[in-house]
């Protein structure tokens, strides 16, 4: 055989190797930066004292006492949360409220959505931590009407969150509760 048929015989054997290595299997996705950032040290639970506005009574203030639970779900792509807050004047069976957030790799945004056990609903976008906060922008039904607000979580150190939340109101935000969370 002569040496240019040893060549093309051989040669798609040779040039097939580094085409076989780069045919390895693609390394595993990684959740978002921006998501993991966000919610880094924030699994656990939290024991919670606040206030909110008392819906029932215009201008007044209820103390409320909570736990919340978050942990990382689907290999750390998303995070789900529970929210439990002891029986007061407003909610004589106390609250319930359960979250999910993730990461919307087309809008590039922290997505969330969440229920409680009064019929509110909501969802809501954020940019990601920024300043030690994280703040998401949010629309939804609360007490059978669409309401728009805002919620920020600012976390003080890895043991300790303020979450702040507030309502559109005619185009200015006005602060509805403000919640101090303590790791557990």
């Amino acid at each position: 055989m002569s040496r240019s048929r040893l060549l093309v015989a051989f040669a798609p054997l040779v040039l097939a190797v580094p085409a076989n290595a780069q045919n390895a299997p693609p390394a595993p996705p990684k959740p978002a930066p921006a998501l993991v950032e966000a919610f880094k040290g924030m699994e656990g639970t939290w024991a919670c004292t606040g206030s909110m506005d008392n819906p029932t009574k215009p201008g007044s203030r209820l103390t409320t006492k909570s736990e919340m639970k978050i942990a990382p779900e689907v290999d750390g792509f998303a995070y789900s949360g529970s929210l439990k807050i002891e029986k007061n004047s407003m909610m004589p069976a106390g609250g319930k409220a359960h979250f999910h957030w993730g990461y919307d790799t087309a809008k590039q945004k922290l997505i969330e959505f969440g229920f409680d056990n009064g019929g509110n609903s909501w969802s809501g976008t954020s940019d990601g931590l920024k300043d030690g906060s994280v703040v998401w922008i949010e629309e939804g039904a609360m007490m059978g009407q669409t309401a728009k607000s805002r919620t920020s979580v600012t976390i003080k150190s890895p043991r300790e969150i303020t979450v702040v939340g507030e309502l559109d109101d005619k185009g200015a935000w006005r602060k509805n509760e403000e919640i101090h969370c303590k790791k557990k």
